[in-house]
C-alpha cells in the first residue's frame, strides 16, 4: 500500500467509514504497529464490521504487542462468529485441530469451514479445496471452491487451480493457466515464478457461491500399510501419505518463509552450525493455515499422538551440496522445555516427517547404527521413535541427510514431546 493509498484511507476511516477503519487497521498490523491497529479495528468493530471483532480476538490469541490472553481471544471469536464474521469461523476451525482451546469436533469444524466459505473467505474455499480433492466423487466441488477463492486473488488458490488446469484443463484453462502462475508470482508466491513462464494476467474468476457440503474432516482414500525397517527403535515409512497436491501445497506456503537451518544446543539454544546447512520455515502464528494444521494432524494420527503434543511444523529444503551429518533428535537434559515438569512439554518422543518432493540423486535419510537407509519419494511419511524405554535418548537414533546431489529435496517435519508442545 503507497502513502497516497494510506492518506486516502485515514481520511475515509476518520470521516466514520467502517470499512476503511477496517482496512487501516488490517494494514497497521501488518506494519507491527499494534496499539494503532486495535483503536481502528475497535472503531470498525463497533461500527458493525464482524471480521474486525475477529481480528481484535486474534491479537489477543497471538499477543500482538503484548502477551497472549486466550479466555478473551475465545470470546471474541465467538461473539464474532455470532456476528456472522467468516474470518471467526474460519480460526475456530483451526484451532479445533489441537483440540485444547477449541473441541476437535469434525462436524463442527465442518459447519464452521463452509459458513466461512459463504462469506467468501478464502482460506476456508482454500481449505475445502483440498480436503474435497480427497474423495474423487467430489472433485468439481474441490474445483468450484478453489475458483472461487482464486477469484478472490488469493495467490495460493491461484496456483494450485493454474497447476490443476496445465494437467487436466481444456485448451482454454491450460492456456489460461500461465497467467494464473503469473498473477500468483506477482502477489508474491516465489513457487508460481520459479516453475512456469509468465503469461497474461486473468481476468477476474466468476464461480457460484459454496452452499452446505456434507462431508467428514477425514482421508478420503485409503490409509497406505507402513513398512517396518526396525522395531526397535522403531523406524518406519508410509508410502502416499499425502497426494502430489498437497505436498506442493506446503512448498508454497512455506518457500517464502525459508531462512538459514539452526540445530538446538545442549542450552536449549537455536544457533547456525556447520553440521546443517540447509533452509527451513516454521508454520506459525497465521503462516499455519487450516490445511496445514490437517496436514500435520494425519501425521500426528497415524502414530496416535495429538496434534497439541507436537512441536510447530518445520519445512526444509536441501539444495545440490546440503546435507544434515549425523545428529540425534532428542534433547539433552535441562534443554529448554526438556524438564520434569508437568508445564513443560520434556523430552522429544518421535519425529515424523513426509518428504514433499522426489530427489534426483543423494538426499537419502541414514541410520548408521541400524543399517537402514530410506530413499527420498514425495509423499512418503518417516516415523521413528528417539527414547529409550526408560525415557533417555537412544543414541541408536542417530541419523543423517546424506547430501544432494542433483536435483532439491523438500520435506515437512513434526517432533512431538512427552506433553503438550502447544497451548492453541
Amino acid at each position: 500500500m503507497n502513502a497516497v493509498s494510506t492518506e486516502s484511507l485515514q481520511e475515509r476511516a476518520d470521516r466514520g467509514d467502517a470499512l476503511a477503519s477496517f482496512q487501516l487497521g488490517m494494514w497497521l498490523s501488518s506494519q507491527v504497529r499494534w496499539e494503532e491497529s486495535r483503536a481502528r479495528l475497535a472503531q470498525a468493530s463497533a461500527a458493525g464490521i464482524a471480521d474486525a471483532h475477529a481480528w481484535l480476538g486474534l491479537h489477543a490469541l497471538y499477543g500482538y504487542g503484548g502477551v497472549s490472553d486466550l479466555p478473551r481471544a475465545l470470546a471474541l471469536l465467538g461473539e464474532a462468529e455470532q456476528r456472522g464474521s467468516g474470518e471467526a469461523a474460519y480460526q475456530l476451525a483451526h484451532l479445533a485441530w489441537c483440540g485444547r482451546l477449541v473441541a476437535r469436533d469434525p462436524a463442527r469444524m465442518l459447519a464452521r469451514l463452509i459458513a466461512a466459505a459463504q462469506a467468501d473467505h478464502a482460506g476456508a474455499l482454500r481449505a475445502l479445496a483440498m480436503v474435497y480433492a480427497r474423495a474423487p466423487q467430489q472433485q468439481a466441488v474441490s474445483d468450484a471452491c478453489l475458483a472461487r477463492a482464486a477469484a478472490l486473488d488469493d495467490r495460493l488458490s491461484l496456483y494450485l487451480l493454474a497447476r490443476r488446469w496445465s494437467v487436466r484443463g481444456d485448451a482454454a484453462q491450460q492456456t489460461a493457466a500461465n497467467g494464473f502462475f503469473a498473477h500468483a508470482a506477482a502477489l508474491g508466491l516465489p513457487r508460481a515464478a520459479g516453475l512456469h513462464p509468465p503469461g497474461t494476467l486473468p481476468q477476474r474468476l466468476q464461480s457460484p457461491a459454496v452452499r452446505g457440503l456434507p462431508m467428514p474432516l477425514s482421508d478420503g482414500a485409503e490409509v497406505p500399510a507402513a513398512q517396518q525397517h526396525s522395531d526397535s527403535p522403531l523406524i518406519e515409512t508410509i508410502d502416499g501419505a499425502y497426494t502430489d497436491e498437497e505436498c506442493e501445497y506446503l512448498i508454497a506456503t512455506a518457500e517464502p518463509l525459508l531462512h538459514a537451518s539452526v540445530t538446538v544446543t545442549r542450552e536449549g539454544e537455536h544457533m547456525p552450525h556447520s553440521d546443517r546447512n540447509s533452509s527451513d520455515a516454521s508454520l506459525l502464528g497465521v503462516s499455519e493455515d487450516f490445511v496445514a494444521r490437517w496436514l500435520q494432524a494425519r501425521m500426528t494420527d497415524r502414530i496416535r499422538v495429538p496434534l497439541s503434543h507436537s512441536e510447530h511444523l518445520v519445512v526444509l529444503r536441501y539444495l545440490p551440496g546440503q546435507e544434515y551429518r549425523p545428529h540425534c533428535d532428542w534433547l539433552h537434559p535441562g534443554a529448554r522445555g526438556n524438564l520434569p515438569d508437568p508445564e513443560q512439554p520434556g523430552q522429544r518422543v518421535h519425529t515424523v516427517f513426509c518428504y514433499l518432493t522426489d530427489v534426483a540423486a543423494g538426499g537419502a535419510t541414514v541410520f548408521p547404527k541400524l543399517s537402514v537407509e530410506i530413499q527420498p519419494q514425495r509423499g512418503r511419511i518417516v516415523h521413528f521413535t528417539n527414547l529409550q524405554p526408560d525415557g533417555r535418548g537412544d543414541p541408536r537414533t542417530v541419523h543423517a541427510g546424506m547430501p544432494v546431489i542433483e536435483g532439491e529435496k523438500w520435506l515437512a517435519t513434526l517432533w512431538t514431546r512427552v506433553r503438550p508442545a502447544r497451548a492453541f
